[in-house]
């Protein structure tokens, strides 16, 4: 049958894409947005980390099982694998996890970008590994689940990305959602611990996410339930779920009174390095509206020349816009 390779090859396109569909929402829907190129490496490792537990799991067992079995006498040689299959399989083995620790150690998810960091994980990268692998694999198994659940009971994740700055923790955000949440009238706000098959993933992550990628992704979110929303706070940003016009509105009160609280609302360093200044001249303002629009003037210009995209640029605008009309209304309430 000529045309069997064309077909498994479009079955093949076919498994491939939806596989990385259902990869790509399941690190979005447990990890968070995670962004640039921090966003794009946990992809790659998430899903090398998944491929590694799939070849210890589906080629090295039996592999080596067999081999065992046949060594002992138990079954009879009834296959070969040549040696350089060994070697790629054991050179596979070895070195994705030592990759992998490189990688996040390149991205930054830790605090200390050096060799010696690199090696210090190293012993731990292949347990790690492991369980980045296993967690992957259920989240991929339990996504559509969630999303089937999401479409049949009606209600929208929308998402706030944000981080918080040195010096502030997890009491000063659930403050800040607690106060955010506050403005639409919402005071019934409990933490919540997720349960059922939902959670294993984020347990199996837990011990991967604290060597492997603790800067950037939590083992498990912070959760608060409230009127029925589900807002989950990751390390880089906050995912609202809950009826559409619900989840909007929460999440237009969180960017709205985040401009007043610890934490940064872009994820880019020399952007959160401009969200300082424009904080910064906002605490000193002493009623002067034409002095701090001449600041901000200033702090302006150094946005507008900044390498900058679309949406970190539109933050800061904003935020500028904020801060000054929050020193306005105060001049005017004290005239």
């Amino acid at each position: 049958m000529p045309f069997l390779p064309f077909v498994l090859l479009l079955a093949w396109q076919a498994l491939s894409k939806s596989a990385s569909f259902a990869l790509g929402w399941a690190t979005a829907l447990y990890f968070g947005q995670v962004p640039g190129r921090q966003g794009r490496i946990l992809s790659v490792v998430s899903l090398l980390a998944a491929g590694w537990v799939i070849v210890i799991i589906g080629f090295t067992v039996p592999i080596l099982g067999g081999a065992a079995l046949e060594g002992m006498g138990v079954i009879d040689d009834n296959f070969d694998v040549e040696a350089i299959h060994y070697i790629g399989l054991v050179a596979a083995i070895l070195l994705t996890p030592p990759a992998i620790a490189a990688a996040t150690v390149y991205a930054k998810f830790h605090d200390d970008r050096s060799i010696g960091t690199w090696a210090g994980i190293l012993p731990i990268s292949y347990p790690a590994t492991a369980m980045l692998g296993a967690s992957v694999l259920q989240m991929v198994v339990f996504t559509p689940i969630l999303l089937f659940q999401r479409w049949r009971r009606k209600r929208k994740l929308v998402q706030v990305p944000l981080v918080m700055t040195d010096g502030s923790g997890d009491d000063d955000l659930v403050e800040a959602l607690r106060a955010a949440l506050g403005t639409l009238d919402i005071g019934d706000i409990e933490e919540a611990e997720a349960r059922g098959p939902r959670s294993w993933p984020l347990r199996t992550l837990g011990f991967a996410a604290e060597h492997l990628l603790g800067a950037v992704v939590r083992g498990e979110p912070m959760r608060l339930r409230a009127d029925g929303l589900d807002i989950m706070a990751y390390a880089t940003n906050v995912s609202i779920l809950g009826p559409k016009e619900d989840a909007y509105r929460a999440r237009a009160a969180i960017e709205r009174e985040f401009a007043f609280q610890p934490t940064y609302l872009s994820w880019n360093e020399d952007a959160q390095d401009l969200e300082d200044a424009l904080r910064k001249v906002h605490r000193a303002a002493n009623g002067d509206i034409e002095s701090l629009r001449s600041q901000l003037d200033e702090i302006q210009d150094k946005i507008d020349i900044a390498s900058l995209n679309s949406e970190e640029w539109n933050v800061l605008y904003r935020l500028r816009l904020q801060l000054e009309q929050d020193v306005a209304r105060r001049d005017s309430t004290r005239g």
